[in-house]
C-alpha cells in the first residue's frame, strides 16, 4: 500500500477485514481430521461428508487433489498428519486457513493449497505474510508453507520476507529439506476448541465496550490495520489526508490505537461524529485525551479559537459534508498540522446524501481505481 501525497489531500487506501458481528448464526467448532483416513475415501463426495462431519464445509475439490498429492511424498501413518484442521476459519477475523498442525505445546505448521500452475507468486507471498502475522501472536514456533499442486511446487518465506521454492520430488532433495523434516519430527493433536489456542479476541477488541482492555494493551492489530497504522505514524507532513476505510471494529481500534501511540511525543485531537459515549468522555476525563464531537470543533474553526494540535483524526469523516471540509481545508492549509479524515464512502445514508457528503463524491469517481486525488 502506498501514499498519494498531493498539495493539499491525501487519499489513503485500506482493505480492512469485516467482521460480522451481527450474525447469529453459531458455526459448528471444527475438530482436527486425520489425514489417512480422508485420502482412504475414494471420492470427492465421501471426503466432503467426512470433513462435514469435523465441522468443514469450504473445502474444493481442487484442494482435495492437492492434498492427497502431497501425502504420496510423505511415509504412511506419520504422527504429523493425524490430527489436523482443514480448512479452519476464524470468523471475527475473516481468516481462514487450509491446513494447521498443532503441537501439544502449541508449535503451528500451516500449509495452504493451490491448484493453479500459473498462480502468481505475489499472491502467494501476501498471504504467507498475512499468515506468519497472525499466527506468530499465537506462538514464536511457526512454520509456513503453500504447496501448489499442478505446479508441483513447495513455496515457503525466508527470515527476511523474500519467497522461495523447491520443485517436490521423491529424492534426498525432499527428504533433506527442512520442510520434510519439520513435517516427519512434528507430531500434531486436537483440541476441542482451537479458538483457545488461536485467541481471534484479542483481534476483536472494541476501545468503547472494553476499555479497560484496550488501554492495557492487552489486543493485537490484524496485518492490514497494522499496515495503515504504520502508513499513518510515517506522514510526517503537515497536510489534510482522506483515509479509505470499511466500517468495522477494527477500524475504531486502529484509530484509537493510532492515537495512543502519537499522544507519546504529539498533541493530538480525535473528531467524534456525534455525541461522545461513555468510553470517550472517561478517556477525556481521566486520561486527559482530547476528543471533541465535531460540532465542537467545527464551531472552534469558525471561531479561530481552536488552540494547536500536532495530529487531527476526523473518525467517520463520511458523515461531513462537502462545506464543512472545505472549511476545515481553510483553516489547516497555513497551519502545521496533519489532518487525517478517515470514513467508509459506502456508508452512506438519507441524512449524508441530503447535505451532500464529501466522500460520496470520491465513490462517484472510483471506477476500478482505489486511489483518487480529491479536488480542492
Amino acid at each position: 500500500m502506498s501514499i498519494f501525497v498531493f498539495r493539499r489531500l491525501v487519499y489513503l487506501t485500506y482493505q480492512q477485514v469485516i467482521i460480522f458481528a451481527g450474525d447469529t448464526m453459531q458455526k459448528p467448532i471444527v475438530q482436527a481430521a486425520n489425514l489417512y483416513q480422508l485420502a482412504q475415501l475414494h471420492d470427492h463426495v465421501a471426503q466432503r461428508a467426512y470433513l462435514k462431519q469435523l465441522g468443514n464445509t469450504t473445502i474444493r475439490d481442487q484442494e482435495l487433489t492437492g492434498l492427497s498429492r502431497l501425502l504420496t511424498y510423505f511415509p504412511n501413518n506419520i504422527a504429523a498428519f493425524k490430527h489436523v484442521y482443514v480448512g479452519y476459519d476464524v470468523p471475527q477475523i475473516s481468516k481462514e486457513f487450509d491446513l494447521l498442525l498443532v503441537s501439544s505445546d502449541r508449535r503451528i505448521i500451516n500449509i495452504e493449497l493451490k491448484s493453479d500452475a500459473d498462480y502468481p507468486e505475489d499472491k502467494v507471498r501476501k498471504q504467507l505474510i498475512s499468515n506468519h502475522y497472525y499466527l506468530s501472536q499465537v506462538t514464536p514456533d511457526v512454520q509456513l508453507y503453500t504447496y501448489n499442486s499442478d505446479a508441483n511446487r513447495l513455496y515457503t518465506l525466508t527470515p527476511t520476507g523474500d519467497l522461495v521454492h523447491m520443485t517436490l520430488n521423491h529424492d534426498t532433495t525432499l527428504t533433506q529439506s527442512p520442510f520434510f523434516q519439520a513435517v516427519m519430527g512434528f507430531k500434531s493433536v486436537g483440541f476441542p476448541n482451537l479458538a483457545v489456542v488461536l485467541q481471534p479476541e484479542s483481534y476483536t477488541v472494541s476501545p468503547f465496550t472494553q476499555l479497560p482492555t484496550f488501554l492495557k494493551g492487552q489486543y493485537r492489530l490484524m496485518q492490514p490495520q497494522q499496515a495503515l497504522k504504520d502508513q499513518l505514524l510515517a506522514t510526517t507532513s503537515s497536510g489534510i489526508y482522506a483515509v479509505k476505510t470499511a466500517t468495522s471494529v477494527g477500524k475504531t481500534l486502529m484509530i484509537y490505537d493510532v492515537v495512543q501511540t502519537l499522544q507519546a511525543s504529539h498533541a493530538v485531537l480525535l473528531v467524534h461524529i456525534g455525541a461522545l459515549n461513555a468510553a470517550q468522555a472517561t478517556l477525556k476525563r481521566q486520561y486527559g485525551w482530547y476528543i471533541l464531537p465535531e460540532r465542537q470543533f467545527l464551531k472552534k474553526i469558525k471561531s479561530q479559537r481552536m488552540r494547536h494540535y500536532d495530529v487531527v483524526i476526523v473518525d467517520d469523516a463520511q458523515r461531513l459534508s462537502i462545506r464543512h471540509v472545505h472549511a476545515i481545508q481553510r483553516y489547516f492549509e497555513a497551519r502545521d498540522t496533519r489532518v487525517f479524515l478517515i470514513g467508509d464512502p459506502n456508508q452512506q445514508n438519507k441524512t449524508t446524501i441530503k447535505n451532500s457528503n464529501y466522500f460520496a463524491t470520491i465513490t462517484r469517481n472510483f471506477g476500478q481505481q482505489h486511489l483518487l486525488k480529491l479536488p480542492k
